[in-house]
């Protein structure tokens, strides 16, 4: 599916994240070269905590709402990094009329048993027949196409949706600030804060889109042990493993 560029000019977009109170270096020198280089960004709203992200995340909605006037939220988590030529391909996608929430692609790690390393799963989403959610592994490059659910990895959002979020929130329980955003048990699983948000959004008839083209890396850590190595060993030369006489003396270093 190809696309145009529908965002206005005039369109100011919020970038929103939250933190345990430090970011990688990687993850803020990218958001500094958007800032310098996009002149559609407003404001930025940084909140720091621990504990359920979902509180967070409603924080970081509720100020948007509450404490600017930017047409749409740009919501990165900190372990993530989104290119300039990547924020410019989300803001051509979007549409405030016709394509409210589109999310790049994030690839998650999610453990195997009995393999050393973690499966990478794109965290774009599509009902499948029983209405369970799959993964959607195959799909075109650089287009725009339409899912059913995806992270908050890098999840671009109209004001409006936020409003109706708000406007159908419980307002004993919910109120104003926390109806965007929670964790629980959908069809006997449990279902995180990201997904149930997009399949709430889907409920009130807007439609979610992911573009195949902004693609983000994503920073993970796991534990290196001796299957690591044997399993590099296979198919890579260790380095500094060469014939006698080519190595290098390395005593006096």
């Amino acid at each position: 599916m190809g696309f145009l560029a529908n965002m206005r000019d005039t369109e100011k977009i919020t970038i929103g994240i939250c933190s345990p109170g430090h970011v990688s270096t990687p993850f803020m020198t990218a958001i500094l070269d958007i800032a310098r280089s996009q002149r559609q960004l407003g404001q930025f709203i940084s909140l720091q905590g621990s504990g359920v992200i979902s509180r967070l995340r409603n924080q970081i909605c509720s100020t948007f709402l509450d404490k600017t006037k930017d047409d749409w939220l740009l919501m990165i988590d900190t372990d993530e990094v989104l290119t300039i030529d990547g924020f410019k391909k989300l803001v051509a996608a979007a549409d405030a009329k016709s394509r409210q929430i589109i999310s790049g692609v994030v690839h998650g790690a999610w453990e195997v048993e009995g393999a050393i390393y973690p499966e990478p799963v794109p965290c774009i989403f599509r009902r499948g027949e029983s209405g369970g959610l799959y993964s959607v592994h195959e799909y075109e490059d650089d287009q725009v196409i339409e899912i059913d659910a995806a992270g908050t990895g890098c999840l671009l959002v109209h004001r409006r949706v936020l409003e109706r979020f708000r406007a159908e929130a419980d307002p004993v329980h919910q109120g104003k600030d926390w109806g965007f955003f929670q964790d629980m048990p959908l069809g006997g699983q449990w279902v995180g804060e990201d997904l149930l948000f997009c399949l709430r959004a889907v409920s009130f008839g807007y439609k979610i889109w992911a573009h195949t083209g902004v693609q983000l890396t994503h920073e993970r850590r796991y534990w290196l042990s001796k299957e690591h190595h044997q399993d590099f060993r296979r198919f890579n030369l260790p380095r500094h493993h060469s014939p006698d006489k080519d190595q290098v003396d390395v005593s006096s270093n």
